[in-house]
């Protein structure tokens, strides 16, 4: 009876370690302080039209991190002026141009695929742009929508870092930030239901985008 009981014990802290493995992207592969993680949920502002939703739930995306995500519940599915803005305080881990990822999801309930898939995006500090987009711009609200518009999947994650400031123009945010220096990024809704699970930052001159993409999506 002992051993089995042993065994069983070993059994589930196997599980369990696999599970917590499964929703982590490998962090020892990458130094801190080449890339900033930030939990969508994870903010002190006033959620608004923002929603909390969590493992359990209906319409909930499954694969979210920590089993939760905000959801973007203002506007219309289609579009919307910045709404329910979210801040996100972080410090520079060194000097660096550092790329801006949201994983995202999509709900669209029967609408065009290319509707539900956007938010609103600006950076607070002492930054330089570091892409085609100038130094002004991204210290004010523009579009952010997922790589692909509608050719992504609804109700399944992807990343969202392509940048439209000018209709169908389109670059990325990329922010030359200092050492030791402290950011505001703000996300506010644009399309309801676009859905928001973390963000990422990373260092462009470590990693190329595609390899990014895959490193920092949590399986």
């Amino acid at each position: 009876m002992k051993i089995n009981y042993i065994k069983k014990i070993l059994l589930i802290s196997l599980f369990s370690f696999l599970g917590c493995r499964t929703y982590k992207f490998p962090k020892k592969q990458v130094a801190p302080e080449n890339y900033i993680f930030i939990e969508a949920e994870n903010t002190a502002s006033n959620l608004q039209k923002w929603q909390l939703v969590e493992e359990g739930d209906n319409n909930y995306v499954k694969g979210a991190s920590n089993s939760s995500y905000l959801e973007f519940m203002g506007n219309k599915p289609i579009t919307g002026k910045p709404n329910s803005p979210l801040q996100y305080q972080f410090t520079a881990p060194k000097d660096g141009d550092f790329q801006l990822m949201l994983m995202s999801s999509k709900r669209l309930e029967g609408v065009k695929s290319d509707w539900c898939n956007d938010a609103f995006v600006r950076l607070s500090g002492d930054f330089e742009s570091a892409s085609q987009l100038k130094t002004e711009d991204l210290k004010k609200d523009i579009k952010i929508l997922q790589d692909g518009n509608d050719e992504t999947s609804e109700l399944e994650w992807h990343w969202a870092s392509t940048a439209e400031k000018d209709r169908h123009v389109y670059n990325k945010f990329i922010y030359q930030l200092k050492a030791g220096e402290e950011y505001m990024l703000t996300l506010s809704g644009r399309s309801k239901r676009f859905s928001i699970d973390y963000i990422v930052l990373y260092d462009v001159n470590k990693f190329n985008s595609k390899k990014a993409e895959e490193l920092f999506k949590i399986k």
